[in-house]
């Protein structure tokens, strides 16, 4: 299998695995104006692909499918372990977020009512110090909601930083392991 010169950069880099959000390269885009450099990949991406990269973190993007069904996308375990070995901060968007939940024991489940535009965001009292890392400067507002799934039940090691009145799990966050999720996408300018 040959690779692009691209994907053998050496160059530090964010990797963008895409799970067929209408967002995902806008994302990029978001990622691109902060100078810097990040690649995007299929979510199905092999761990010998990525490991090549001077990856310096890794984002999930949101996408239409729902992390129950039996045919629905998913990282591969090779790249979690990827992830693992090299400390690796991921941050988890929309369907990315139920991914990290799902693949670390939580639960994910359709909503009673499908989410679909601008939502009060706000922090977690409790775990104010863990939404820290996340929202510094940022703070509570509105954010932009799309999904018809949500976290039902949080996995292990993972806390609620962050809900709105229909999503109790808005943002999730295992400071230990550098893994956030946010159920919302702030990569629009709704955001």
């Amino acid at each position: 299998l040959k690779q692009s010169s691209q994907l053998l950069s050496d160059r530090k880099q964010i990797a963008i695995l895409d799970f067929g959000s209408q967002y995902s390269h806008l994302i990029a885009r978001r990622v691109r104006e902060l100078n810097v450099f990040c690649e995007l990949y299929s979510c199905q991406v092999e761990a010998s692909v990525l490991g090549v990269n001077n990856l310096v973190g890794v984002i999930l993007s949101g996408g239409p499918s729902s992390v129950y069904d039996p045919e629905s996308p998913h990282v591969s375990p090779e790249v979690w372990q990827l992830i693992s070995e090299r400390n690796l901060p991921v941050l988890g968007i929309c369907y990315g977020m139920q991914e990290i939940a799902h693949t670390f024991g939580g639960a994910v489940a359709p909503s009673s009512e499908r989410e679909f535009g601008r939502a009060l965001v706000e922090i977690t009292k409790e775990h104010a110090q863990e939404a820290a890392m996340l929202f510094k400067d940022v703070g509570e507002g509105q954010m932009w909601m799309s999904h018809g799934d949500k976290v039902t039940q949080m996995p292990d090691g993972f806390v609620m930083i962050a809900h709105t009145e229909n999503s109790e799990h808005a943002a999730i966050a295992n400071v230990e392991k550098r893994i956030f999720g946010l159920q919302f996408h702030p990569e629009v300018t709704h955001s």
